[in-house]
This record gives C-alpha cells, sequence and structure tokens, in this order.
C-alpha cells in the first residue's frame, strides 16, 4: 500500500488542513492523497466581490517583487519540508525521474529573481500602467489608461511543476486573485509554494490572494459553482483537450478563457544534415536533445522529425542510420535532462512493434525504455505521431521542406532547425502556419543546448499570446479636453 499524503487547502493566507471531512485521491501514478472536501470550501475557495483586490491594486509591483524574491530564497529542497514533501509526492504521481525532478525542482529560486521579474511585469504590461494611471501623450493627456488585476482560476498542467511557480508569478505580478486547481500528477507543488509565502508573511496581499486546492477533474458540481462572473474574470486551462472542453461548458460572457492547449513539436533537418558523418552527428544530438530532455513528457519536445531527403533505398538508408545516432545520442544526454524509462511504455510498444512489421512502410530502431525511431519510408508520419513518447521519434523523407507546413498549425509549438542557413528559408512559411517558436539544434554539449533551449528573456509570448496582458483588465478614463488631469496617479 503506497504512502497516504495529506494536502490541505490554501485559502488566502489560511492553512484548512483534511480532518473529518476528507476525501481521498489517487494520482495518475497510482499514489494516493486526501485533502478536505473542496465541496465544502468553494466560499474558502473564491474571492468574490472584485472591490477586495484594493490591497493588492494598492501595493507598488516593486513590493510585490520583494516579496516574491524573498520566497523565492526559501524555495530550495534543503531546508524548505513543503517542497520536499511535494517533491516526494510529484516521484509517486507524475512521470518524471528523480534526476530530472530534482534538476527542475532546482530551478525554482532562479525563477523568483528579482531583476527578472522587474523586466517581466515590465515588458509584458508596463509597470507604470500596474502601479497607476498613465496620460495618453499631448494633446490627448485628458485620457488615462490603467491595467488592474481580475479574479482568476487557473487548472494548471504537472507534466512539469514550474507551471505552478509561473502561474503563482503571473498573478502576483498582475495584481490578481489566483484560485489554482492543482493536477493529480502534480497535487502538492503550488501548495507547497503557497505554504512558504504563508510562512513568510500570511497578510501580505500577494499571500491574501492565493487560493490553492485540488478536485477530480471534471466536477461539475465544484466548476459550476466556481465559474461564475461573480467568483471569477479569467481562466487559465493548461492540458489535454477534454478539461479545456469541460470548463467550456461553464463559459458565460464576461468570462475570458485563455486556453493553452496541448501542444507537440517538431525538428527540420536540410539536406545538409545528411552530407556528412560529422553533420548527421551533429543533427543527432540536437535531435535528441529537443525530444529527450524531461524524458519527452513536455509540449517542447520533439515527436517527429522532418529531413530534406528523397525517399529511395540509398536515402532511406542514411536516414536509418541518423535514426541510430539519435539512439545512440540519448546515451550522451546528463541524467538532470533525461533518462531511460523505468519500464516499457506498453501501448507504444504495441504500436512500434506493429510499425516493424510493415517493412514496406517503416523502420523501427529501439524501444521505450532506452529510445528509438521509426523511419517512415514515404513522405507522411506514422497514425501515431502524437502518442510519442518514452523519447521516440518519427523520421519523415521530405524532398521539398516547405511542405511541412501543411502539417503545422496553432498546435505545432516548437521547430528545432539545422542547419542554422535553414532558419531564414522556413521562418516565415513556419510562422505564417501557426509554429511559435524556432530553436537551434547545433553544438557539441548537450547541456549548455538543453540550456539554450530553455532559456528566454523575460517577457517572452507563450505558446503564441502574452498570457499576463490577457490577464489584466485595461481600464480607461477619458476626462474633459482641458481638465485637470493628474501626471500620474501612483500607487506607494
Amino acid at each position: 500500500m503506497s504512502a497516504l499524503y495529506d494536502i490541505p487547502i490554501i485559502a488566502r493566507g489560511r492553512i484548512i488542513d483534511p480532518g473529518e471531512d476528507a476525501v481521498e485521491f489517487k494520482g495518475r501514478a497510482g499514489a494516493r492523497f486526501r485533502t478536505p472536501d473542496p465541496h465544502k470550501h468553494i466560499q474558502d475557495l473564491v474571492l468574490g466581490n472584485p472591490v477586495l483586490l484594493k490591497d493588492l491594486n494598492d501595493t507598488p509591483v516593486r513590493q510585490i517583487v520583494d516579496f516574491l524574491a524573498a520566497a523565492g530564497k526559501r524555495l530550495r529542497l534543503e531546508g524548505n519540508p513543503y517542497l520536499q514533501e511535494s517533491f516526494a509526492l510529484a516521484l509517486r504521481a507524475g512521470g518524471l525521474d528523480e534526476p530530472i525532478l530534482r534538476g527542475v525542482y532546482d530551478t525554482l529560486p532562479g525563477m523568483f529573481d528579482p531583476r527578472g521579474l522587474m523586466e517581466l511585469a515590465e515588458r509584458t504590461i508596463g509597470t507604470d500602467y500596474l502601479d497607476g494611471w498613465v496620460p495618453a501623450p499631448a494633446p490627448d493627456s485628458n485620457v488615462r489608461v490603467r491595467a488592474v488585476g481580475t479574479r482568476q482560476l487557473h487548472i494548471t498542467a504537472g507534466n512539469v511543476p514550474v507551471v505552478a511557480a509561473l502561474t503563482i508569478i503571473r498573478a502576483a505580478l498582475t495584481k490578481s486573485d489566483c484560485l489554482i486547481k492543482s493536477p493529480s500528477n502534480d497535487p502538492l507543488t503550488a501548495n507547497a509554494i503557497a505554504r512558504t509565502l504563508i510562512e513568510l508573511d500570511a497578510n501580505h496581499p500577494v499571500t491574501r490572494h492565493i487560493a490553492v486546492a485540488y478536485w477530480k477533474g471534471g466536477d461539475e458540481l465544484m466548476d459550476s459553482q466556481i465559474v461564475r462572473t461573480s467568483r471569477i474574470d479569467k481562466i487559465t486551462a493548461w492540458g489535454g483537450m477534454s478539461s479545456v472542453k469541460h470548463i467550456q461548458k461553464f463559459l458565460t460572457p464576461g468570462i475570458d478563457l485563455t486556453a493553452l492547449n496541448p501542444k507537440y513539436s517538431i525538428s527540420v533537418l536540410g539536406k545538409e544534415a545528411l552530407e556528412s558523418e560529422a553533420a548527421m552527428k551533429e543533427a543527432a544530438l540536437g535531435v535528441a536533445v529537443l525530444s529527450g530532455f524531461y524524458n519527452q513528457t513536455a509540449c517542447v519536445n520533439t515527436r517527429i522529425v522532418y529531413v530534406e531527403s528523397e525517399a529511395d533505398e540509398a536515402s532511406l538508408q542514411r536516414l536509418i542510420e541518423l535514426g541510430r545516432k539519435i539512439v545512440a545520442a540519448y546515451g550522451r544526454l546528463p541524467p538532470v535532462m533525461s533518462t531511460p524509462a523505468a519500464a516499457p511504455n506498453a501501448d507504444l510498444e504495441a504500436e512500434l512493434e506493429a510499425a516493424s512489421l510493415e517493412e514496406d512502410f517503416y523502420h523501427v530502431e529501439g524501444n521505450t525504455v532506452g529510445g528509438g525511431v521509426v523511419v517512415s519510408r514515404f513522405s507522411d508520419r506514422v497514425d501515431f505521431y502524437d502518442r510519442l513518447n518514452s523519447r521516440v521519434v518519427n523520421i519523415v523523407p521530405i524532398p521539398d521542406l516547405l511542405e511541412i507546413v501543411k502539417w503545422c498549425d496553432d498546435t505545432t509549438q516548437t521547430v528545432g532547425v539545422y542547419p542554422e542557413s535553414l532558419r531564414d528559408r522556413l521562418a516565415d512559411p513556419l510562422a505564417l502556419a501557426g509554429v511559435q517558436r524556432l530553436v537551434a539544434l547545433e553544438g557539441e554539449d548537450p547541456m549548455r543546448m538543453f540550456q539554450e533551449m530553455n532559456t528566454l528573456p523575460p517577457g517572452m509570448p507563450h505558446d503564441g499570446m502574452e498570457p499576463m496582458r490577457r490577464g489584466v483588465r485595461w481600464v480607461i478614463d477619458q476626462r474633459r479636453r482641458g481638465a485637470a488631469v493628474p501626471v500620474r496617479l501612483a500607487v506607494g
């Protein structure tokens, strides 16, 4: 019998522990946890009156950043019992092995760096607009604009625990009230961060506008009670299409949904990748890094590799050799980035076995433990491309790489490119087709490549949009021309 974890509800500076009303849930990997019955605590989870946001609205961004930065110093596994408990549960409930998950948790303090947080607020919205009314340039200075916080529901994903930290940061910087519905494969990380904030200052306006709870996905009673214009202004829904479609049933005019839908990512290799042993080895490593980090559990991970190539036998043999080099390159990835699977993925193994029997159409190398490839012998992806995981990719020969735009749309998040000279040829067509990000596959050091792929300046778009700008309400104060208008009504 696995351990049973007690997870409290966090209700705006208060901790509500499981008591006689506790209900038990199971994580996706079989972990067990119990929480207070969420149905009995709906009033604790929602803010209700939006005017109650005044305390956070009146807090200068600089003070919010200072508070978050102080919390960030406490978000280290060593010395933080809340994070230690959430780490242990994420290992049981989630899909990341210990070295990878530890590496993810080690990034938490850096996310709360004060300089980065200020740049994030400035570049996405502008601190002047968050802290006060900003007049339009003369002669229209009688018109002022301000960005105000909103009441938000975040249905978060648990494939990578940093989503919890990112959600809290974005809500705090937009001076918004934030209710987080935790996922079953990471039910404790947001909770642990919120408890760290309570320990730091339970009465801080940021702390008093964070609520965290778990309830089962598809619970119509919970969702119907929470998703009301009297309680919620904005919803951000991460994760699967089923959860997004479910929450859409409760939307009414006045509630704005930001759907961070499931994405899949690809890599594109020019013919140069096959022209020499050195180029093939470098391209294979780039694909291995982009497909293998976090063990292919993230949207950014490559699942299909389109290669500029004909489909004659000689060309296919080069693609098979590329596939072998990709599988071999998985072995070069540091454990903090990627590890062999603890057990085979039975469903995907069955797909690979079926593909291997169709020798006229596919060639299969590797498996779902150490990593593998399916080489298509024609210019099309496998039918199960959207279920590729466990460090398995599909290699597809494409004589004209511009043809890949027919497979790209709003669900295509990241495209790895090799060589760099290919980028200018593809950037505009891919952008128009719906792709949201291009990254480089060149390099010799897997860890450096991984860091570069996962490091962006503060304030960059996310999945083709700007979630923080969507999280605030933009308000216009228009006075009569010639009327006295303060230069700026700043807070603090």
